[in-house]
């Protein structure tokens, strides 16, 4: 399971990709990191159930999900009055949800069924990069605290901190390369006079 520092800077990359150049839009940046975590939530029935995997990689982890999330966008900004931005917030809602199912897909799962459904309810096969890029995190899910002590053992720290080091790297990256295209742009001759 990817932790979420690392869905955390998928939203980023979303939000950056998406903002326009000037000032940090705090909202959209907060936007993109809690939806590309959101699908993750459904951690928290099970948790109040005392069976944290009950419904983890469920239904939120699907295209139809993700489908579900856009449409809701694009209502929230036609309600919200910003009818010519609803295809642009459906967009972007999609794909920092998006990512969460991407990342899924490319982490280790050593714990059966190995994967997600992604395509359900089209297929109920689970889906698993043959050669996944991040490593795993084995939750223990014989309860709420046991649940919790899994999060926290030594190759769990060892797994945020590692995850922590990519979303500061990532976001120390972006800005380093704007400020790069911002000089350059700057530097460039606009013309010569006569």
């Amino acid at each position: 399971m990817a932790l979420s520092f690392a869905h955390a800077a998928a939203g980023y990359l979303v939000y950056e990709a998406a903002r326009p150049s000037g000032a940090h839009r705090p909202g959209l940046l907060a936007g993109a990191v809690v939806l590309a975590n959101a699908a993750d939530l459904d951690f928290v029935p099970g948790l109040l159930a005392a069976d944290p995997e009950l419904l983890h990689r469920g239904i939120t982890h699907t295209l139809g999900a993700t489908l579900l999330v856009m449409l809701a966008a694009a209502l929230a900004a036609r309600v919200g009055g910003w009818r010519r931005d609803a295809t642009r917030a459906a967009t972007f809602a999609g794909a920092a949800y998006g990512t969460h199912l991407l990342l899924d897909y490319v982490t280790a799962d050593v714990v059966p069924p190995h994967g997600a459904r992604f395509l359900w309810p089209f297929s109920s096969a689970y889906y698993l990069a043959a050669r996944p890029l991040f490593g795993e995190i084995v939750l223990d899910s014989a309860g709420r605290v046991a649940f919790v002590r899994s999060l926290v053992t030594r190759a769990a720290l060892a797994r945020w901190g590692l995850d922590l080091a990519l979303l500061v790297g990532l976001v120390l990256l972006v800005h380093t390369l704007r400020a790069a295209w911002s000089a350059a742009v700057d530097a460039e001759p606009v013309g010569e006079e006569s």
